[in-house]
């Protein structure tokens, strides 16, 4: 069975963000899959320093919960990263991620996510979800991973709940969690 994981690079639980990762998820539950949606700012996740001792011994130097996400992308089929844009970035959550999975995995020889299939969400108010989605995006094809087309997705809100009311980016969402 498919099993697909959302990670939600929000600092707001329910937020626009979580729910459009929701409408994606449950697509993908509708096919068949599993699915699990796994919230950053639940996890202790601290910045990455640059000490490199990930590149020596293949394990991160700081005792968070870092492995354990990486070990939910290893055990997944599928990956779709969410994030609101904040001054036309991913949030610090979403950053901390991709620094700390990416490093890991590019010491690690960048074989483990290769073939996984990946796509992103980006949330803004008005303007920052192409940069927003890119970063996600680079992060991505850095670590081997396949974006299928309809694999970026955006939607504009900003009050929890306005999300529903974006019908192409809600459309776009349950898209990308079929695919």
């Amino acid at each position: 069975m498919t099993h697909i994981i959302g990670i939600s690079g929000s600092p707001r639980a329910r937020g626009n963000t979580d729910t459009i990762l929701r409408e994606a998820l449950n697509a993908a539950k509708e096919e068949g899959a599993t699915v699990k949606l796994i919230r950053l700012s639940d996890c202790d996740l601290q910045p990455c320093d640059g000490c490199r001792v990930c590149f020596k011994t293949r394990k991160c130097a700081i005792d968070d919960d870092v492995e354990k996400i990486y070990q939910e992308i290893l055990e997944a089929d599928g990956v779709i990263l969410g994030s609101p844009s904040y001054f036309q970035a991913v949030t610090a959550q979403m950053k901390t991620f991709i620094d700390r999975v990416g490093y890991l995995a590019l010491a690690r020889g960048r074989k483990d996510f290769a073939g996984k299939v990946g796509g992103v969400i980006a949330v803004a108010r008005r303007s920052g979800v192409a940069s927003t989605c890119n970063q996600m995006m680079t992060f991505m094809t850095a670590v081997r991973m396949i974006i299928p087309s309809g694999g970026r997705t955006f939607a504009i809100a900003r009050e929890i709940g306005e999300v529903t009311k974006d019908k192409e980016g809600m459309d776009n969402a349950k898209y990308l969690g079929r695919t």
